[in-house]
């Protein structure tokens, strides 16, 4: 987070004619994010940006490039107003899709039907035969194709029985000279908690999940885990351990060698958006978002 922002402060220091800033808000806690849209919003050079943030894009833009079958969309407006608009656009799509597909129907049938008719129909067919090709000479209305959704498939842990985790009287420091990061922690997690971990940067939130995990030791007092516990942690920084120079596949095929038939992981693979190229191309070649799901079908 610290290295987001050093990163965000010599990009705004140098006051850039263009300023390209590619998921800005990630690693920022609250007042960060709320800071920087409030600076973006009065920048008055050109800025152009990636987020996943609704808010943020909302709050920021103006216009809107959406990338999409290899094209590039504009739309004027936040990024609520993109929304609208698009549905609106693609609801247009889909009926004139519709109508010239029941047009290009009932023309085929009819030149089916009377093409070698009496000379009259004959005539009639042969001028729809013209009208249906002036359409396809034209350019018909393409099927619009649904947004592809992304479903996430964790196998079932099985029942691990209470108490999970519990964190007794646990104090925390780095080192004697620094001060306590936590003092007196007592809790206990059951497998049913979904518990969420708030605060600014800094604050100690990382240090917690290593202190569960395992990675630092209690300066004091105790973690019990249950001895069936089986624990999988995932960080911001853990995309950055993978062997860039092999497939995703190879990486999960060494990683998990009970698995022998290659169809098998590939499926276990395309859980997680992962397809086609993007199983067997070296891992270096992927975006950094395509190598987080790399972790997680590994998680």
């Amino acid at each position: 987070s610290h290295s987001m922002r050093i990163a965000l402060a010599r990009a705004l220091f140098v006051k850039p004619h263009l300023l390209l800033l590619d998921e800005p808000t990630n690693h920022l806690d609250l007042d960060a994010c709320v800071w920087l849209e409030e600076e973006l919003k009065t920048y008055k050079r050109i800025l152009v940006l990636i987020s996943h943030s609704q808010d943020f894009l909302n709050g920021v833009c103006t216009n809107i490039v959406h990338l999409t079958s290899k094209r590039l969309k504009y739309y004027t407006g936040n990024y609520e107003a993109f929304v609208r608009t698009r549905m609106e656009l693609l609801e247009n799509q889909t009926k004139q899709y519709n109508w010239e597909q029941d047009q290009i129907s009932h023309m085929k049938n009819y030149i089916a039907r009377f093409g070698h008719g009496s000379a009259k129909l004959a005539r009639q067919a042969q001028s729809k035969e013209k009208t249906l090709a002036k359409m396809v000479a034209q350019g018909l209305t393409e099927k619009v194709s649904d947004d592809k959704v992304l479903n996430f498939y964790f196998p079932s842990c099985g029942k691990v029985p209470p108490p999970v985790i519990m964190v007794q009287n646990v104090n925390f420091r780095y080192n004697d000279e620094t001060p306590w990061i936590y003092k007196n922690l007592e809790f206990g997690i059951d497998l049913d908690t979904r518990l969420a971990l708030v605060g600014p940067n800094g604050a100690g939130k990382s240090t917690l999940l290593k202190l569960l995990y395992g990675d630092l030791v209690p300066t004091s007092g105790m973690i019990r885990k249950n001895s069936h516990l089986r624990i999988a942690r995932y960080h911001q920084h853990l995309h950055e351990l993978l062997d860039l120079d092999v497939s995703p596949l190879e990486y999960m095929m060494s990683a998990f060698p009970a698995v022998k038939e290659k169809e098998e992981m590939r499926k276990i693979i395309g859980r997680y958006g992962l397809t086609g190229r993007q199983q067997v191309c070296p891992i270096r070649q992927l975006s950094d978002g395509q190598r987080c799901r790399v972790v997680f079908a590994w998680l």
